[in-house]
């Protein structure tokens, strides 16, 4: 259950947020009456909300501590043994200094520490979460802390190595890195990144601000910093109680993973495999996949909608279309506009877009996959990666559109049934015709036949009658010629038979 006190801070906090200069000055004198160290801490929460780096997130229970240290840290301030000469970074809840430690070793550091007015149990359970996970790793690529421990008004702070360099964006195409540098180093970042999962840590904020590179001995050399919203998968870092809540979403937005924009709870080492596609995408292209103009433009929920949705064009495709800055992004790369779309395209593209993959189960299952898909690259040998096939983008084109597809289906299996009916019918009908098609044929067959017979009965009728007149004629005649007289005293011809010319006579 939230202290009452503390609760009261966050409600007062919110409300004064809304509130013009004047309207809050007169808000704080009322509602702390007789509590300056509340008022106090009011004020410095405010002051830093006034600031460009402030994160509009809830600012939970407050810690117990009540502060009396000045509203801010500045130069020549002391924390512990180490003495602030000047700022140079910050983020929601933290500043970042550079500092000079004296005893035991004289070196400059970097020391982190949380803003006074934001100390909140959760902001404070973040700070030491990330701390504690920088100090379980060893890599060369990663930032290293030297030490830890607290303000003298209770605040966390840590100290690390003292990173110099620039963006690994803004160091590439300042020092004009070809695609095969650019390629090695990011293969630098992908194993300091897997090296954090093997110690069950997910950094989550990957983006160019938090992989700082520098020249060493003449070659580039990459620091990841920045491991304020890692996660753990596989211990617990810190004994502060640390709540995300469901649909919160943590990152950067043009870096994020589709199922951290959409605030899940479930993630894994492929939300970072994701976060570095975006990357190389961005040192490939010169711009990430989705262009920072357009999603300044839209609404959350539409920026959520595309990270989650929307297939971005490949590198190659993004290169093609960028006319007015292709000159400049080829430069960068010291190539010719007309051959960077090339050189990009194919095993490039795949890769890129297999870690850009929606459905996480299709991307590469480790950062260290991705890592050795590069190595192949640029080793000149065949790479896991391969274009989705044909059905899977129908499955994607559909699932994007489902909606439309139900529609068109519904309409598609109607018309089908109307075909097949109206089909089924006429068959019916064929089957009826070719039916009565063969009886009237058999029938005609048959008074053929009997036609045939009766005309071959008449001939026979018609021989027989003329025959029969032929035997009588010759019998006349012979009667008459013979003066009717045989032996017996008659002559008689009882039939005659036409052989060739001749003529047989029967007796």
């Amino acid at each position: 259950m939230l202290d009452p006190r503390q609760e009261r801070l966050r409600r007062l906090f919110d409300q004064a947020l809304d509130l013009s200069p004047p309207e809050r000055t007169a808000f704080l004198g009322r509602e702390c009456v007789g509590d300056a160290d509340l008022q106090q801490r009011l004020l410095a929460m405010l002051a830093t909300a006034a600031g460009d780096g402030f994160l509009a997130t809830p600012t939970g229970p407050a810690s117990a501590a009540v502060t009396t240290a000045p509203l801010q840290e500045g130069q020549g301030t002391r924390i512990g043994p180490y003495k602030l000469l000047q700022q140079i970074g910050e983020g929601g809840f933290g500043v970042v200094f550079l500092a000079e430690q004296e005893q035991p070793v004289a070196r400059r550091v970097a020391l982190k520490v949380v803003k006074l007015g934001m100390d909140t149990r959760q902001v404070v359970a973040r700070f030491e979460q990330e701390r504690q996970a920088l100090a379980l790793m060893d890599h060369p690529h990663i930032a290293k802390v030297f030490d830890a421990g607290a303000t003298t008004s209770g605040r966390p702070f840590f100290v690390m190595e003292l990173v110099k360099g620039a963006p690994i964006v803004e160091y590439c195409d300042r020092e004009q890195l070809t695609i095969a540098e650019r390629l090695a180093l990011f293969e630098q970042v992908c194993r300091a990144v897997q090296h954090a999962h093997g110690k069950g840590i997910i950094h989550r904020d990957i983006k160019p601000s938090n992989i700082l590179v520098a020249t060493q001995d003449g070659r580039p050399h990459s620091k990841v910093i920045d491991f304020g919203i890692a996660k753990a998968t596989s211990q617990k870092l810190t004994d502060k109680t640390l709540f995300t809540e469901h649909q919160q979403v943590i990152g950067t937005l043009q870096y994020m993973s589709p199922e951290q924009a959409a605030g899940s709870l479930d993630l894994d080492t492929r939300t970072d495999v994701y976060s570095l596609g975006v990357l190389l995408y961005e040192l490939l292209a010169g711009s990430t996949p989705f262009e920072r103009r357009s999603l300044q433009g839209a609404m959350l929920s539409e920026v959520h909608r595309l990270i989650r949705e929307v297939d971005p064009p490949r590198p190659s495709t993004r290169i093609s279309e960028s006319h007015d800055t292709l000159a400049s992004i080829a430069a960068h790369r010291r190539i010719l506009p007309k051959h960077l779309g090339t050189l990009v395209r194919g095993e490039l593209d795949w890769i890129v877009m297999k870690a850009l993959e929606k459905d996480r189960a299709r991307r590469y299952e480790t950062v260290d996959s991705l890592a050795s898909d590069i190595v192949r690259h640029l080793a000149g040998e065949a790479v896991q990666a391969a274009p989705p096939s044909a059905s899977y983008r129908l499955r994607k084109l559909v699932s994007r559109h489902r909606g439309v597809f139900s529609a068109t289906a519904a309409v598609t299996v109607a018309l089908l049934l109307g075909i097949a009916g109206f089909a089924w019918q006429a068959d019916v009908a064929a089957a009826e015709r070719d039916r009565a098609i063969t009886a009237g044929r058999a029938e005609s067959e048959q008074r053929g036949k009997a036609d045939a017979l009766a005309v071959a009965e008449g001939k026979q009728r018609q021989l027989a009658e003329r025959n029969q007149g032929t035997a009588a004629a010759i019998n006349q005649f012979l009667l008459e010629y013979y003066n009717g007289r045989s032996p017996n005293g008659q002559f008689y011809v009882d039939d005659v038979e036409w052989v060739g010319f001749g003529v047989h006579f029967y007796f």
